[in-house]
């Protein structure tokens, strides 16, 4: 029996809104509309997990999901930067912000490599599971699942693009993960 996990972008947050680092945020009224929306869209799962992240616990919650709060699905660390406008962080911190673009970890915060390998360790131990599971996640963890299971060099993070509540699939043989389905 093969394993298939529906990997579930959060809904837009304000943050998403407004062109900033997010830092917590919650989903917007138009965003919280559209999952309700989507309820009969997804599942059922045999399990589900959720980033420990406000959106995510919306999200879940909004579609009439119950999942376990995972920290290794956590939105990356922004660190100084979290809650920052892009276009301010660009002005103020041109250098390291290119230096993150190609995969560092901005002031304070956690790389790109660093969330592969959380996320990356996570989905390893999914590997033995069985059945149809879901997990709410930022769309930085879908992109950074991604960029592992291809073997990709970092700097393809910035390359892809997942909308908010898009899906993206893995289906699992119980020894590794292919990807099926990107950001449907």
């Amino acid at each position: 029996m093969t394993s298939v996990i529906q990997l579930i972008c959060q809904g837009e947050t304000l943050a998403n809104r407004n062109s900033c680092f997010p830092f917590d945020d919650p989903l917007t009224e138009t965003s919280l509309n559209q999952v309700r929306q989507l309820r009969q869209r997804f599942g059922p799962f045999s399990q589900i997990w959720t980033a420990p992240e406000l959106a995510a616990r919306q999200t879940t919650r909004e579609l009439g999901l119950r999942g376990e709060s995972v920290p290794e699905l956590a939105e990356p660390g922004y660190g100084r930067w979290a809650g920052s406008p892009i276009k301010k962080v660009v002005e103020q911190d041109y250098g390291e912000f290119q230096r993150w673009l190609s995969g560092e970890a901005p002031p304070g915060g956690e790389s790109i490599a660093q969330v592969m390998d959380r996320a990356g360790t996570w989905l390893s131990v999914r590997a033995a599971d069985r059945g149809e599971q879901g997990a709410i996640v930022s769309s930085a963890v879908i992109r950074a699942i991604v960029i592992q299971l291809l073997n990709a060099p970092v700097s393809a993070f910035q390359l892809i693009d997942i909308q908010p509540l898009s899906v993206t699939m893995l289906r699992g043989n119980g020894k590794r993960w292919h990807l099926t389905c990107l950001g449907k």
